[in-house]
């Protein structure tokens, strides 16, 4: 019927079908988009800690390093258990990383917790980035990578077409780019070095702009409850973070040349 939709969920509990329940398309598609917005809000979310984690970490080990030169010592006293810090941090996202995926597998329990420890792991890894690189270059970095997804979030919320092509795409890229890679690590070629480079940078595009169309599917159908949701922030709260450093790494060179 135009302008409606059936109710999906509306059964008997033996499974079969009760009369057709209708229900306004526009009340759907509301709250599909209250949906994706607490999608955006909860990867916001997951970007807040890791950023607080990173700059606060960073700053501690900082000034505790500082003060210890300072007072005359070497400072390894600080940097070695730091050291020990960023290695298990590695360890843990790795853990992690399954962990989120077992538990969204399974359904059973909310990924939400596990979803922040990953982020806050991550603040801890990207600590060294705040005390070695100059925290303008930072800001840019996010600046540029914060344009860059937002464009790429509305190419993908109004797409009307299938984007699963894309996705393949970005991974037969990051494939592509892994073999060159190995590739170059025997001829050391800084013209392939390059391609490679960009060609990950264009997959990470690619599969991000799948997974938010993704995502946009899943609001649409509403199939989006509150655990898919915290999944689907965790998923392009990666996809962020992946953009970012490669973004970063570009900087660090133009500006590393202009030096």
């Amino acid at each position: 019927m135009p302008g409606f939709e059936e109710d999906r969920d509306y059964f008997n509990q033996d499974g079969s079908t009760k009369a057709k329940k209708l229900r306004p398309v526009s009340a759907v598609n509301t709250s599909g988009a209250l949906s994706f917005a607490k999608v955006f809000l909860y990867m916001f979310i997951y970007l807040a800690i890791t950023a607080a984690v990173a700059f606060g970490v960073g700053y501690v080990i900082s000034t505790s390093y500082n003060n210890a030169v300072a007072a005359g010592g070497s400072g390894d006293d600080v940097l070695i258990p730091y050291l020990g810090i960023i290695i298990g941090s590695g360890v843990a996202l790795l853990i992690m990383t399954l962990v989120i995926n077992f538990v969204i597998i399974r359904g059973k329990h909310s990924v939400l917790v596990p979803s922040i420890i990953y982020s806050l792991i991550v603040g801890l890894l990207f600590s060294t980035l705040t005390i070695f690189v100059d925290w303008k270059i930072m800001g840019m970095a996010f600046g540029i990578t914060a344009g860059i997804f937002l464009i790429m979030s509305l190419i993908a919320i109004f797409t009307k077409g299938n984007m699963r092509p894309l996705g393949m795409m970005g991974i037969g890229l990051f494939l592509g780019a892994g073999i060159l890679a190995l590739v170059n690590f025997l001829l050391r070629s800084s013209t392939l070095y390059w391609i490679v480079s960009f060609a990950i940078f264009a997959a990470l595009m690619f599969i991000t702009m799948f997974d938010i169309w993704n995502i946009k599917k899943i609001t649409e159908q509403g199939s989006m409850d509150r655990n898919i949701s915290y999944y689907c922030a965790f998923v392009m709260y990666v996809d962020f973070i992946n953009i970012f450093l490669r973004i970063l790494y570009f900087l660090l060179i133009i500006f590393g040349k202009n030096k």
